[in-house]
């Protein structure tokens, strides 16, 4: 069986340190700058049958070469003129190892648009292509959208999900989720916190701080820098144009001290992905505008509604099937309407379970055409 390179954008944490012993700024570089990303890396590794072993860029290629048959890399939205990969493709030219590449996102406003991508991204995907396992299409991305962009640049793809998509084994998880939702009423409510540096979607915050408050939540970030330094208190790393800008998100509902006050009762991060998930299956749904935030809940057993934002966003949810609703389609939302959308309907729950089977598959054969062993789990998925 073929020894798996696999490449993410987390660093290993610390072992045993208390968590409010680590900086925000390391909770960053520890995540690659958004905890969110420990979803779908852990989605991938879910998928692998294959041995694995962490392969870090810029390592000696006769070492890569030794200790390795072929290269997966934990992909994300880095399509789009904000990312320009020309290291990862000289990083490639040096190894010279089979790659398949697994989740790559492209990020634009919305499905019309189609990203700026930067020369050395491009060359990136050359050296991919060359790079090919086989004679399939060796780069599985996360929608549809995705792969028309990649398309455009001579690139094909396979649209498939997010690999998050199946961190719970578990076959008709969606009919787990309604029955839950069933027996009990929306009383606890987590929020996946947005970013108020968004100016299309940072409007929502106050209503998701509502929801906090008024149904015994929990404000739980992934990113940006900003709000893990006031959830930790590091009141000297936060400068007053920061400070300022919160404050207007917020509706001017806090001053300063009021708002570490209330990210400090309320917010929460998590470097530790079973950990996220089982705190999640506390509360009775999630809602907010970041897609792994809602995922984890699902996956976890309890309904959940993205608010989606951009094209990224709502690739995902489409290719999912995971409950979401456009940005642009909440207007001046109180809490009770924001818990409402959380509400799954049987359509819903049937609708993911088919899909998530049928995407099962489509993992499978993909990873099969790029000489990967497909995990017992994932295998398990697709005899429904």
């Amino acid at each position: 069986m073929k020894r798996i390179g696999l490449i993410d954008n987390l660093s290993p944490l610390a072992i045993g340190q208390p968590a409010r012993a680590v900086t925000a700024a390391q909770v960053m570089a520890m995540t690659g700058g958004n905890t969110g990303n420990l979803a779908y890396v852990g989605g991938v590794r879910g998928l692998l049958g294959n041995p694995i072993e962490r392969l870090q860029w810029g390592e000696d290629p006769d070492s890569v070469r030794a200790r390795f048959d072929q290269v997966v890399i934990c992909c994300a939205n880095q399509i789009g003129a904000h990312v320009d990969l020309s290291g990862w493709a000289d990083n490639l030219s040096r190894w010279q190892l089979p790659v398949t590449l697994l989740g790559l996102g492209a990020q634009s406003e919305n499905f019309s648009v189609m990203p700026k991508v930067p020369s050395g991204t491009k060359r990136f995907l050359g050296r991919v292509k060359e790079l090919a396992p086989s004679t399939h299409p060796n780069t599985a991305t996360r929608g549809d959208f995705t792969a028309r962009v990649l398309a455009d640049l001579g690139h094909e793809a396979t649209p498939i999900c997010c690999p998050s998509l199946f961190l719970s084994p578990e076959m008709g998880l969606g009919k787990r989720v309604l029955a839950g939702q069933r027996q009990q009423a929306f009383e606890r409510v987590a929020v996946a916190a947005g970013n108020p540096w968004h100016g299309p979607s940072s409007r929502l915050e106050p209503a998701l701080v509502d929801v906090v408050e008024q149904y015994q939540g929990r404000y739980i970030l992934q990113h940006p820098l900003g709000m893990l330094q006031i959830a930790l208190g590091e009141r000297e790393n936060v400068s007053a144009a920061l400070m300022s800008r919160f404050i207007e998100v917020y509706g001017r509902r806090f001053d300063i001290d009021s708002l570490f006050d209330w990210y400090g009762q309320h917010a929460q991060y998590f470097l530790d992905l079973a950990a996220w998930c089982e705190a999640l299956s506390a509360y009775d749904g999630v809602i907010g505008p970041r897609y792994h935030g809602i995922a984890l809940g699902v996956q976890s057993g309890i309904p959940g509604c993205v608010i989606a934002i951009d094209s990224r966003t709502e690739e995902m949810c489409i290719s999912s099937a995971l409950k979401h609703v456009k940005s642009k389609a909440l207007t001046d939302p109180t809490a009770s309407d924001l818990v409402e959308t959380i509400r799954w309907s049987a359509d819903d729950a049937s609708r993911f379970d088919s899909n998530r089977q049928a995407k099962a598959a489509q993992f499978m054969a993909f990873l099969t055409h790029n000489e990967l062993a497909p995990s017992a789990a994932l295998t398990a998925m697709t005899r429904g």
